[in-house]
């Protein structure tokens, strides 16, 4: 078979998967029937373990199997962190009414499905550095990361000032802030992007791979329940160039450092909508805003 032919094949494979275990698996929303149907996730996680052992030894290229490999870990993951939230939030009082137990949720659910992650990497015996759970060009990484960290955090203070939002609230909430956007944006750069980058590129090669993960990681938040519908098209044509910057982060740096670091930052400007609908309307009896 071609190379190109290859690249078509693997092109095909990681949209109908990515469509399957991100979308019609999903657990962010309630938009299929699947959303919600463990059997479904299960279902998928035992396709993706019987593909995976087949085709690691199959004497293909070892990317064949790390794509299948990719998908099994997400699948698994997925069902993981979802039962984790749900089962967890009462007996440590999460409570989703505050900044704080928002944050508190999105970091069990990070630390579940980066340990789930981390197991089937240590069980299947594959390499960090595959996932980009590596050093990397560490001065560019965090040149990259933390220059694109900055510029977001001046666009979220900009943007804050319009909404009102008082700035000791802001100081007062920074700690889950900070939890949140970090938790998210490594959950995510290493759940929806990492795991599958290495493995298309070298199918496909590098531009075609990192358009591909930019397409489905905007597509997989077409549910978002923080963006009204009528907002809905240009924030995921956003999502879509900032994957494409992320994707090249990835690859360029050999790291996971510089795209975790730009996202938090863009993340921040997510969480000042959370903060401004929480603690934007309350106020002490001195008139300062109550976190």
């Amino acid at each position: 078979m071609s190379t190109l032919a290859i690249g078509a094949v693997a092109s095909a494979v990681y949209l109908i998967g990515s469509g399957l275990v991100f979308i019609l698996g999903s657990s962010y929303y309630k938009l299929f029937p699947t959303n919600r149907s463990r059997p479904y996730k299960l279902a998928l996680i035992a396709v993706a373990a019987v593909a995976t052992w087949l085709l690691m030894r199959s004497g293909l290229n070892p990317a064949c199997g790390l794509l299948a490999f990719a998908f099994l870990a997400a699948a698994t993951a997925n069902v993981v962190g979802t039962a984790a939230v749900v089962h967890l939030h009462r007996p440590l009082r999460i409570r989703d009414d505050s900044l704080k137990g928002i944050a508190l949720a999105k970091g069990l659910e990070s630390l579940t499905v980066v340990v789930t992650i981390g197991i089937f990497l240590l069980s299947y015996n594959v390499s960090l550095s595959s996932v980009y759970l590596a050093p990397g060009s560490l001065g560019l990484g965090f040149g990259i990361g933390g220059g694109g960290f900055a510029l977001f955090a001046l666009l979220a203070w900009l943007q804050g000032r319009t909404m009102g939002t008082a700035m000791p609230t802001v100081r007062r909430v920074l700690p889950w802030i900070l939890l949140f956007v970090f938790a998210n944006a490594f959950m995510e750069e290493l759940w929806f992007r990492a795991l599958f980058l290495g493995p298309l590129v070298s199918l496909t090669g590098p531009i075609a791979a990192i358009v591909l993960t930019a397409l489905v990681f905007a597509v997989i938040h077409i549910g978002a329940s923080y963006m009204a519908k009528k907002d809905r098209a240009w924030f995921l044509a956003l999502l879509f160039v900032l994957g494409l910057a992320w994707g090249a982060c990835l690859h360029f740096t050999g790291s996971i450092i510089a795209s975790t670091l730009f996202h938090a930052g863009a993340d921040l400007m997510i969480v000042n909508g959370f903060v401004a609908a929480l603690h934007g309307a309350q106020t002490t009896g001195n008139g300062d805003q109550a976190a």
